[in-house]
């Protein structure tokens, strides 16, 4: 008993000093109240603080909802934390406010009572909202935020980027045949120096079997003075399954096996089904050090049984 006299104290004094901010900010012209269940509500650029009075249901949602591009350019600030719940969503922005009842109070008793929220958006507006706990016959459920001049503008920058973008698009699209025409141009470039300076190539016949599938090589060439080794091979399939690729790697056996981390390799296709042939090659820059006259090329498959099949190369 004495636990309930002290809340309905507690209540009369909460009831009351609330009563008196309603009533200041009932009296308050800035503060205009809106009755709609739904409210479409206009936002002009003329616009700094805008007061709302709204009343709200204990056990359904408010929303605030804005147009797109529109942001909080600070977290809402909540005058009673006892009595709201909010929940903000962005792109689009969007804000869910409920109404709380205090422990141990019944529903109709947390009517009248009433919290201020304020925010601000990234257009500049500052909203200063008073929302009153209320019967839901009486309370609203939506405010729907319209903003043409800032729709409008946003309009005009969207198109204005877009402009922008095709624009680059179009400038990296001519750069970059630019550069492969360059690059072409230095490949064959380079490739013409090397031949003159020597070139050397030798003929053989390499091959080797794993569980049907075939590794085979026929040329390696050694192309300038410090250049470039190429060497081709092919891969045929006469294992009923489809045989994958996953990686071609070559290593040089001078002074034991060391994978070459700076060769790359191409293939016509990386799957091949039973009696299918795909051609290849693998190339890579000559250092100094790791010039070798012999040379393992090595197939990994992706899947399946995962065998790897190597040739030995010479020159």
């Amino acid at each position: 008993m004495r636990k309930c006299a002290v809340w309905i104290i507690i209540l009369c004094c909460y009831v009351f000093l609330k009563s008196e901010e309603k009533e200041v900010a009932n009296n308050d012209p800035g503060f205009v109240p809106i009755k709609e269940k739904v409210s479409v509500f206009i936002i002009k650029n003329s616009d700094s603080v805008i007061y709302r009075t709204v009343n709200i249901a204990i056990g359904e949602v408010f929303v605030l909802e804005f147009p797109a591009d529109i942001s909080l350019d600070e977290n809402p600030t909540i005058g009673d934390a006892g009595l709201l719940k909010i929940e903000v969503e962005t792109e689009p922005l969007k804000m869910k406010i409920w109404g709380l009842i205090f422990p141990e109070m019944n529903e109709e008793s947390m009517y009248g009572l009433s919290s201020n929220v304020q925010f601000k958006i990234n257009s500049g507006q500052t909203f200063i909202f008073n929302l009153v706990l209320s019967p839901a016959a009486n309370s609203s459920n939506r405010i729907i935020f319209s903003y043409p001049e800032w729709e409008n503008s946003q309009k005009e920058i969207n198109k204005q980027l877009e402009t922008l973008r095709k624009e680059l698009d179009e400038k990296f699209r001519k750069k970059s045949l630019e550069l492969e025409k360059e690059s072409e141009k230095l490949m064959v470039r380079f490739m013409a120096q090397s031949f003159s300076e020597f070139f050397q190539c030798s003929s053989y016949s390499a091959r080797k079997e794993e569980s049907l599938v075939f590794l085979r090589s026929d040329r390696i060439c050694k192309i300038g003075k410090d250049g470039v080794i190429a060497v081709n091979f092919s891969i045929k399939n006469r294992s009923r399954q489809r045989f994958h690729v996953e990686n071609v790697k070559i290593y040089s056996l001078k002074g034991g096996k060391v994978e070459l981390d700076n060769a790359v390799y191409h293939l016509d296709r990386y799957s091949m089904q039973f009696d299918e042939i795909v051609s290849g090659a693998l190339a890579f820059k000559l250092k100094d050090e790791d010039y070798s006259t012999e040379y393992i090329i090595e197939v990994v498959e992706s899947a399946g049984k995962k065998r790897k099949i190597d040739v030995k190369v010479s020159f």
